[in-house]
């Protein structure tokens, strides 16, 4: 999980821009989710939209900006989209946010979508929300500098923090956070979401299954469920019981899943965040009920102490891991990558547990190193480090994430601008070996023009994937 905040003085220019978004006719259908609606006709922007089926423009309707890290809008409007029928807001997706665009691109087009928006519909300005995957969901955290009044902000995996701005912003702003249980945001929104603690906020962290990508639909239904619930607290909408009851009783379902599949742990873990999210709505005892049932249970039991001890060994692990890694750096030490290949082993033993909560730990152990290096790797070729430095990082990075090219391509550069020919054929065919097929990436890789001319570059690559670019050498049998 990435948490970003010296660029908040960069963040206030966006405060002063004036955009001329002009009303176009917006083909929209009610109960549809409708993709490539322009921003305007002098840019490419583009984002998905849906209307609730008893959409009228005679009244101000709440309003969701979503923003995926890769522009798929009309992917995730559809996926928000039953919770936004459900409980009555609109819904708006961006096509163009980009996880390869810094913050402030990203910003801008969101910024220019809200602009749009905001002039062609009625939006009720004490009702406008925002959420994000990963990038996105920096974006999406972000947004309230440039518009204050953004109630609620649902994040996944990312978060955006700045101590200054969370000071002296909207206490009542609704955070909700998703972290996977195989994800390191895992741990990190535990750790991170402590300053909004410490701020006087009161976030809530869904835990979810899958790892970098969005939640269930019934999960993001849980997580509009507090933005409409904070709402009804604030005055900002009239209490309707039905509502509340539909959202608890869903909610209550979903721990009931969990409890069904003998996941008690983790059912009771959602009751305990239900407790505080529905404190105010007269559920406190019957969720008292459930969980006073489930720890009766001896398997919730057995299963409450395999987290404990999964997490004190996640816990000195993830201590320890930074500290040698920078050691090894600090000293060029290549004669360590073997002692690093078997904790990559032990890992992969964890993972293929039987025991639930230590194959999680495996996963976020895994995901933890793979994202530290990338960071690394990053910092130190923003610093101009030395190339035994970045050569060591992007070894680290294969050894960690063998099936990802990054750290393959790098040494591959790296080592051909130095004039060491071997090491970059010996990672090449460990790159090929991984199954990798892309012949036009591989004659694009920076700094090797001598190399991917060379009859010895070429015939490896037609060994493995049949062609090559220059020199087509015959095969032998």
């Amino acid at each position: 999980m990435k948490i970003i905040s010296p660029i908040y003085s960069k963040l206030l220019f966006l405060l002063f821009l004036s955009q001329s978004l002009f009303g176009q006719e917006l083909s929209l259908v009610k109960g549809a989710v409708v993709d490539s609606l322009p921003i305007n006709d002098s840019i490419s922007e583009s984002f998905a939209m849906y209307l609730p089926r008893n959409y009228s423009a005679d009244k101000n309707w709440p309003i969701v900006f979503v923003f995926d890290n890769e522009g798929r809008g009309i992917n995730v409007a559809r996926l928000f989209s039953i919770a936004a029928e459900d409980q009555g807001y609109l819904l708006v997706a961006s096509n163009n946010i980009s996880k390869e665009d810094s913050l402030i691109t990203n910003l801008e087009i969101a910024s220019r979508l809200v602009e749009k928006i905001s002039l062609n519909f009625p939006i009720d300005a004490n009702r406008v929300y925002t959420a994000g995957l990963k990038e996105g969901a920096l974006v999406a955290s972000a947004l309230p500098v440039v518009y204050p009044k953004i109630k609620g902000v649902l994040v996944v995996e990312y978060v955006w923090l700045n101590k200054d701005f969370l000071a002296k912003a909207n206490k009542k702003r609704t955070i909700v956070g998703f972290a996977g249980y195989k994800s390191d945001s895992y741990n990190n929104f535990n750790e991170s979401f402590n300053l909004y603690k410490i701020l006087d906020y009161d976030p809530l962290i869904y835990n979810y299954e899958d790892e970098h990508k969005w939640p269930s639909v019934r999960l993001i239904s849980h997580g509009l469920g507090s933005f409409t619930l904070q709402a009804m607290l604030d005055g900002n909408q009239p209490k309707d019981a039905e509502m509340i009851n539909s959202l608890f009783e869903s909610e209550l379902e979903t721990a009931q899943s969990w409890r069904r599949q003998l996941n008690f742990y983790k059912a009771y873990e959602l009751l305990e965040l239900m407790r505080d999210k529905y404190k105010y709505f007269d559920k406190k005892s019957e969720i008292r009920d459930l969980q006073r049932e489930i720890r009766r249970e001896s398997i919730y039991k057995e299963q409450r102490s395999q987290y404990n001890s999964a997490k004190i060994k996640e816990q000195n692990l993830r201590y320890q891991y930074p500290l040698l890694l920078e050691e090894d750096l600090a000293a060029n030490n290549f004669e360590n990558i073997g002692w690093w290949v078997q904790q990559v082993k032990e890992i992969d033993s964890l993972k293929n547990s039987k025991i639930v909560a230590e194959a999680e730990v495996g996963y976020r152990l895994e995901d933890h190193l793979q994202t530290y290096t990338k960071e690394r790797f990053k910092e130190l070729k923003t610093t101009k480090a030395g190339i035994d430095s970045l050569i060591l990082i992007s070894i680290l990075r294969t050894v960690f994430d063998k099936e990802n090219p990054a750290g393959y391509f790098s040494i591959i550069s790296l080592s051909a601008q130095d004039g060491d020919y071997y090491t970059a054929m010996l990672y090449l065919e460990d790159l090929l070996k991984t199954g990798y097929e892309n012949l036009e990436q591989l004659y694009d890789i920076p700094g090797t023009l001598d190399l991917k001319l060379s009859p010895e570059f070429n015939e490896l690559v037609k060994k493995y994937l049949g062609e090559s670019k220059y020199y087509n050498i015959p095969i032998e049998n």
